[in-house]
C-alpha cells in the first residue's frame, strides 16, 4: 500500500527509492547473526570446568577382559621393574596380559599387568607365605590393585596395539612408566591397608575405593580362574629365576 501511495503522488524515481529501501529492510531481517558479536558474548561466559580424568579401568573389568577369549602367546623375557625373573606375555582380542613372575614352579607371589588399548592398565599383586596358587584371599598378607588411564596422545609414545611384539610392548611400557601417569591404588601390604589416587585422579579416590572394596576384600572367581590359567601357561612358557652369582 505504501508503494502504491507514493507512486500515485510522487515522481517514479521516488517509488524506486522506496522499493529499494523496503528490500534493504527485508534483507536485514534475514541476515545471519554477527559472528563477532556472538564470539564476544561467548568469551564473556565462564570457562567450563575441567573434565575429570576418564579411564578408571577396574580390576574386575580387566579380569573379565583376560577371560573373554583364548590367549595367544607373545613371548617370554625381561620386564620393567622385575629383577631376576622373566615375564610371559599373552594377548587376546581385547587386552595384553603380562604374567610378571612367569616361573616353571609355583611362587609365593603372583602379579599380572593387563593393558587395554581403550581403557588403560590394571595391575593386581598377591603374596602369601606359601605358593599363592594354592591359597585364597584370606591367606594373602599382601593383595593390591592399581588402575592407570591411557597415556595422553600428545606424549611421544606409540599407542598400544594388540599386535605389538614383545620388544614393542616393553618399549611401550618403558615410555608409559616414564610419563608418570595419574593412578589409583589400594589393598593391603603386609596386612596394612594402603590406597589413594595420584595426580589428576586424586579427586576420584573414594570412587575407586568403592569400586574395588569387594574385590580387594574377597577377590573373585575370575581372579582365581586367571591365576590358574596363568599358572598352566607358565608351566609351558616360563623360566626359572636367574641364578645370583
Amino acid at each position: 500500500m505504501l508503494l502504491a501511495m507514493v507512486s500515485s503522488s510522487r515522481p517514479g524515481w521516488l517509488a524506486i527509492w522506496v522499493l529499494a529501501l523496503l528490500s534493504a529492510c527485508g534483507a536485514a531481517k534475514q541476515a545471519p547473526p554477527d559472528d563477532t558479536a556472538t564470539g564476544a558474548a561467548a568469551s564473556a561466559l565462564p570457562a567450563p570446568a575441567p573434565q575429570a580424568v576418564a579411564g578408571l579401568y577396574s580390576a574386575d573389568e580387566a579380569l573379565r577382559d583376560v577371560l573373554s577369549g583364548p590367549l595367544h602367546y607373545v613371548g617370554t623375557g625381561p620386564w620393567l621393574g622385575v629383577s631376576r625373573l622373566q615375564a610371559c606375555v599373552f594377548r587376546n582380542e581385547r587386552v595384553v596380559v603380562v604374567n610378571a613372575y612367569c616361573t616353571l614352579t609355583d611362587s609365593h607371589a603372583f602379579r599380572i599387568d593387563v593393558y587395554s588399548p581403550t581403557r588403560g592398565r590394571v595391575r593386581i599383586y598377591a603374596e602369601g607365605k606359601g605358593p599363592v596358587i594354592a591359597q585364597t584371599r584370606q591367606s594373602y598378607f599382601t593383595f593390591t590393585a592399581e588402575s592407570e588411564p591411557l597415556p595422553d596422545p600428545q606424549l611421544a609414545t606409540r599407542p598400544l596395539a594388540l599386535t605389538m611384539s614383545l620388544q614393542e610392548l616393553r618399549d611401550y611400557d618403558q615410555k608409559r612408566y616414564e610419563a608418570f601417569l595419574p593412578a589409583c591404588y589400594g589393598g593391603t601390604e603386609l596386612n596394612r591397608p594402603r590406597g589413594g589416587c595420584l595426580g589428576a585422579l586424586a579427586p576420584r579416590a573414594s570412587e575407586w575405593t568403592n569400586q574395588h572394596r569387594g574385590f580387594l576384600a574377597q577377590a573373585s572367581d575370575d581372579w582365581y580362574r586367571v591365576m590358574r590359567e596363568m599358572r598352566a601357561l607358565a608351566s609351558k612358557y616360563g623360566k626359572e629365576p636367574a641364578r645370583e652369582d
